[in-house]
């Protein structure tokens, strides 16, 4: 599979499609929050819930996050209120609820994945006994996992194999691919520097984020799989693109010659209806408890009614599968398929489905159908849906665009402009509420862009317009 990652790069707000054998996969949004998937931050637990089983830990964002008993490690360590600890988010805020973290921090190379406190060793038949005692050797891992119990260690590393000894930090190791053994040595001995490095800054006082560096192009590179390719249609981004994917080739091309239309691609998986094929519908709706799917089959003038709803549940299989992972869907998942009255048909859509989602990296879990004739499906949450960070729910349940998703939206139609018709000054008519965001939140990408133009943009405030209205004019 060939995967390249489309990047628009504005100021203040990074859009990305992941592309994969020439079909957009999934979709990002980075606004630079520093709390995203995989990074690593050294906090300081403000408060234990034990009726919860969790600790709250700061780390520097609006809230502490939420770190559950079971994802401490090793499992029987006990947090103390006030003591620091180094974590990995291991799912974003998302759906109202906190950062989730964990102590088992997972540090992902190309081949090999090192795990930090759990002694583990995932190669799935890929090594032979000789092989896999000689990769844990190198990096001085104990073949064996200790099997007993030891002592917590309130030491942030270790030197040793990993037998667990009071004082020392217990590895793992995950191979991901198959390669030449000394390659995999090599990923791994990285990684094991990559840690130690980590370890060593883990002396400053928290809350402070350890790794990654806090960059656009770091986030999305924590959210993804690894792309061989990467295009950028601003050149001044390229560098530090290749500082956080140095394993993916890396260059500037125009939005013009992309293979996809990104600003139609964000509109479909935003929408809350998408056309099928051949006629028909697909609702998507997120609410709290799960994402409901309902399947409208529309009014066909001719054919068999059986035959008619299984064309229109075939059809959305396909599309239900490639929303789900486009618009980042996750946690249960309902499917109301148009009816259908034999269990070869049902079973035929469920294959449908299945096939839809086999290439999906979160391996959505298909859980059957209900009596009530829905299709239900579990998919692990990590990074957040697209609506929590492009949508708000507005007055009648409906979703529509934050006003800072609007204001990024003005400023990228506003820079098109400026491309077309350089030396221009610009005036920006928006709604009042966008009007304020732009002064507030996003006033730093304003600042940007006034500094690629070399001139201010002036901003006016117009009541007459709706939220997701705009108007660009020069001056």
């Amino acid at each position: 599979m060939r995967r390249k990652l489309l990047i628009s790069a504005g100021p203040g707000e990074w859009r990305a499609a992941l592309v994969e054998d020439g079909a957009p996969v999934e979709l990002r949004v980075e606004r630079g929050d520093g709390a995203e998937a995989g990074s690593i931050h050294l906090g300081r637990v403000v408060r234990l819930l034990p009726a919860l089983g969790a600790a709250l830990v700061e780390i520097g964002g609006e809230r502490p996050a939420f770190l559950p008993q079971s994802e401490i490690f090793p499992r029987f360590r006990r947090l103390d209120e006030g003591e620091r600890v180094v974590a990995q988010i291991r799912r974003e805020a998302q759906g109202g609820k906190a950062i989730q973290l964990t102590t088992a921090v997972a540090l992902r190379g190309r081949f090999v994945e090192l795990l930090v406190g759990r002694p583990a060793l995932g190669d799935t038949g890929m090594l032979s006994p000789e092989g896999r005692e000689h990769l844990l050797n190198s990096i001085g891992i104990a073949p064996h996992p200790p099997t007993e119990r030891v002592p917590p260690s309130p030491r942030l590393r270790g030197e040793g194999r990993g037998e667990g000894r009071p004082g020392q930090t217990l590895f793992g190791l995950r191979v991901l691919q198959s390669a030449p053994i000394e390659t995999l040595v090599t990923d791994a001995k990285s990684l094991r520097q990559l840690w130690s490095d980590i370890a060593d800054r883990a002396c400053l006082e928290p809350p402070v984020r350890l790794h990654p560096a806090s960059t656009f192009a770091a986030a999305l590179a924590g959210g993804l799989p690894a792309p061989e390719q990467i295009f950028v249609d601003d050149p001044g981004a390229v560098p530090e693109i290749r500082a956080a994917c140095s394993q993916a080739a890396v260059a500037h091309l125009p939005a013009a010659n992309w293979p996809l239309d990104l600003d139609a691609l964000f509109e479909e998986a935003l929408a809350p209806t998408i056309a099928l094929r051949g006629g028909g519908s697909v609702h998507i709706e997120p609410t709290r408890a799960a994402v409901l799917v309902d399947v409208d089959s529309g009014t066909p003038e001719t054919g068999v009614p059986q035959r008619t709803a299984l064309a229109a549940n075939l059809a959305a299989a396909a599309a239900i599968g490639r929303q789900i992972r486009l618009r980042n869907l996750a946690g249960g998942i309902v499917v109301d398929f148009v009816g259908l009255d034999d269990r070869r048909s049902r079973e035929r859509v469920g294959a449908a489905l299945a096939h839809a989602l086999a290439t999906d990296p979160m391996q959505p879990q298909l859980l059957g159908w209900t009596r009530l004739g829905h299709l239900e499906l579990v998919r692990r949450r990590r990074t957040r849906p697209l609506t929590d960070s492009l949508l708000e729910p507005a007055p009648g349940g409906a979703f529509v665009k934050t006003v800072v998703t609007v204001a990024h939206e003005a400023l990228r139609a506003l820079r098109r402009e400026a491309q077309g018709q350089p030396g221009h000054a610009w005036r920006l008519t928006v709604a009042p509420a966008v009007a304020a965001g732009l002064a507030g939140e996003v006033a730093s990408a304003v600042r940007a862009l006034e500094d690629r133009f070399g001139r201010p943009i002036a901003i006016t405030a117009d009541g007459a317009l709706g939220r997701d209205r705009f108007q660009i004019a020069p001056v």
